[in-house]
């Protein structure tokens, strides 16, 4: 009921800032505003104010600004001709168009600098570093990660990206260990796929390889295993770090049997188990490893800002490149994309780690809705921008029951989407 609640509102508060955006900047253009409503279908509060019918609907997925003389409607007979919105010039409409996912970018950066400030920075940990690669050398897990070449960075995101522009030389890392504050130089190397990698995970948690708790309904308590117990071991190759035990088991699975080696009162003990058909989420069911601690550092107003500019585009940069993996078909649309089911658990999930996961899932969305609209796809603010752009362009006009029947095809088409990406939730949910 909570992630309901927690799903209705957050969608709420999006859309509101949305379609927010939309209705002033018609507003301040002299656009004539029937209507400001959240969600769609069957009327669940309404009220008029001067001009303007506010209201909430009953299906909270959406959201609009109806104004007038819009998509050639047919609008009250009060309404002065240079009122209605096709009577405003292109710029003027674009501006319109454009000023919801405005609002939306503009949450994201605010939503961002309020988490940094109210809950302060994580600081990165070296979760495990991989033998053989150049961090290994200098790199050890715990590690508080403070800066990379100068920058200060809180996510790893922005770590892979401070790497990759490197482009081969030499990385400085700032890191804290055991209370010392010290520099290291780490020069990348090319993994398989020709991205540079230093050969090390970066966590705001670095997990160990002890076993803190454990549920007697879990595979591993039934094999024997108990808490207190250190996995050192994944059929017969070493594993130190609980990221090292997650990547072990990953590239094993699936299989039918597996042997983890533990120390269990200084002694190796072997557990040998049937995992036929286990998915590794299955086989680590009510397993919570033990950590080296989290700790966050609160910055101050100037570096809060600064640092909020600069998670918002890291942000903008990683919804970049999953747009270009879709396209260039690196990356499975139907894996990537979220419906409505799939953000509520998310935000459930979010809101159970606390406040400040929670506030960076919900300055994501905002950005997801932000993006998303400005696509010329029908139906989208993009498209309504595109052809008020081509008038500016051209000069002429596209007849607005043309326009209106174009978003209407494009409305379609995404609601079979979202239906799609549901069904997908829905599976991924059983699995």
């Amino acid at each position: 009921m909570i992630t309901f609640l927690l799903f209705v509102g957050t969608i709420l508060v999006l859309v509101g800032v949305h379609e927010g955006g939309h209705f002033l900047a018609a507003k301040a253009s002299g656009v004539y505003v029937e209507e400001f409503a959240i969600g769609f279908g069957p009327k669940l509060l309404s009220f008029g104010r001067g001009e303007t019918r506010y209201s909430i609907r009953a299906i909270p997925f959406g959201g609009y600004v109806r104004m007038a003389g819009e998509e050639g409607k047919d609008a009250p007979p009060e309404v002065p001709t240079d009122r209605l919105l096709y009577s405003k010039p292109p710029l003027i409409r674009i501006a319109i168009s454009i000023a919801g996912p405005a609002m939306n970018l503009l949450t994201t950066f605010l939503v961002a600098v309020f988490a940094l400030w109210g809950f302060g920075v994580p600081v990165l940990q070296v979760a495990d570093v991989v033998p053989g690669k150049p961090a290994a050398a200098v790199l050890q897990p715990g590690d508080r990660v403070l800066e990379i070449n100068g920058q200060k960075v809180i996510d790893v995101n922005a770590v892979g990206r401070v790497i990759q522009e490197a482009g081969g030389a030499p990385v400085e890392f700032v890191i804290e260990r055991g209370g010392k504050r010290m520099s290291v130089k780490i020069t990348p190397v090319k993994d398989a796929d020709g991205r540079y990698i230093v050969g090390a995970y970066f966590l705001t948690i670095a997990y160990t390889n002890v076993i803190k708790s454990l549920d007697p309904s879990s595979p591993l308590y039934r094999a024997g295993l108990r808490p207190g117990d250190k996995i050192v071991a994944i059929d017969g190759d070493e594993v130190r770090t609980g990221v090292g035990i997650i990547n072990r088991l990953s590239e094993l699975l699936p299989r039918d049997y597996l042997t983890l080696t533990v120390l269990r009162d200084g002694e190796p003990v072997n557990f040998r188990f049937n995992t036929a058909g286990m998915t590794l989420d299955q086989l680590f069911v009510g397993v919570e490893l033990g950590d080296l601690g989290k700790e966050t550092r609160r910055p101050g107003f100037g570096a809060g800002i600064a640092l909020g500019a600069g998670q918002f585009v890291s942000e903008l940069r990683m919804m970049g490149d999953l747009f270009h993996g879709m396209i260039t078909g690196q990356i499975s649309p139907a894996k990537s994309l979220t419906g409505p089911v799939g953000i509520a658990k998310l935000l459930g999930e979010g809101a159970h780690q606390g406040g400040s996961v929670f506030l960076w899932i919900f300055s994501y969305l905002s950005l997801s809705l932000g993006i998303l609209n400005l696509i010329p796809f029908p139906a989208l603010d993009g498209s309504r921008a595109a052809f008020a752009f081509y008038e500016l362009v051209t000069r002429r006009p596209i007849p607005p029951e043309r326009e209106g029947m174009i978003h209407m095809i494009g409305f379609l088409i995404l609601l079979g989407l979202m239906l799609l990406v549901t069904y997908q939730d829905i599976l991924r949910l059983f699995r």
